[in-house]
């Protein structure tokens, strides 16, 4: 199989960190995708709290966590920028993304580049939010780190294994999605295939 680049955007990223926002991009869209194929057959509409983090005001925040998440586990498992693509987003023992979302969010937060052009002030909103001694200012914080681990909950269920690169040891191919090993090559893989069939299926349409 041919090798995944790190990303496949019109402007290539250059960093690992720029890859995991464009990542964390793609896995709220699919995320959002996918539940509006669960609701199927019934008017689709996501209701106000879902629509302010996967789409409106609050989706920036949900999208840096989830790179954050992305980038921490790129550099916990030692990944170079060309391999960075086989970074689990779920894996046995939790050592996925969902593992470190629901183990170790601000860790994570606390790991990524403080860049201001690159989520600078998000960054420091959350961190903010989430050193905050008040439950109610530690609300925001709370509402973004569960969003973005339903969001890679759902792409890694969503996910099958289809990328040559390396998995974590113990994945199982038939286990649950928490032991499959899911990566991003996975996920990058599926999306190309489907952006062909979609283009496939426009020819097959203007012939028609």
């Amino acid at each position: 199989m041919t090798p995944l680049e790190p990303s496949a955007a019109a402007t290539s990223p250059q960093t690992v960190w720029e890859c995991c926002l464009v990542w964390a991009d793609l896995l709220i869209g699919l995320h959002v995708a996918a539940v509006e194929q669960e609701r199927y057959g019934r008017p689709f509409k996501l209701s106000e709290e879902e629509d302010a983090l996967y789409v409106g005001a609050d989706r920036h925040l949900v999208s840096l966590l989830l790179a954050a998440s992305l980038n921490e586990r790129i550099l916990s498992l030692d990944l170079s920028f060309s391999d960075a693509v086989s970074v689990p987003l779920a894996a046995p023992q939790e050592e996925g993304v969902t593992g470190t979302l629901r183990r170790a969010a601000f860790n994570a937060l606390e790991l990524s580049p403080d860049l201001e052009d690159q989520g600078g002030s998000s960054r420091a909103l959350l961190r903010r939010s989430a050193l905050s001694a008040h439950p109610d200012d530690r609300l925001l914080w709370d509402r973004v780190r569960t969003a973005a681990q339903t969001v890679a909950d759902t792409v890694a269920r969503c996910t099958r294994a289809r990328h040559d690169g390396s998995r974590c040891p113990g994945a199982r191919a038939d286990g649950p999605y928490w032991e499959r090993g899911s990566t991003i090559g996975d996920i990058l893989i599926g999306e190309q295939q489907r952006r062909e069939l979609g283009r496939l299926s426009a020819v097959w349409d203007d012939e028609g």
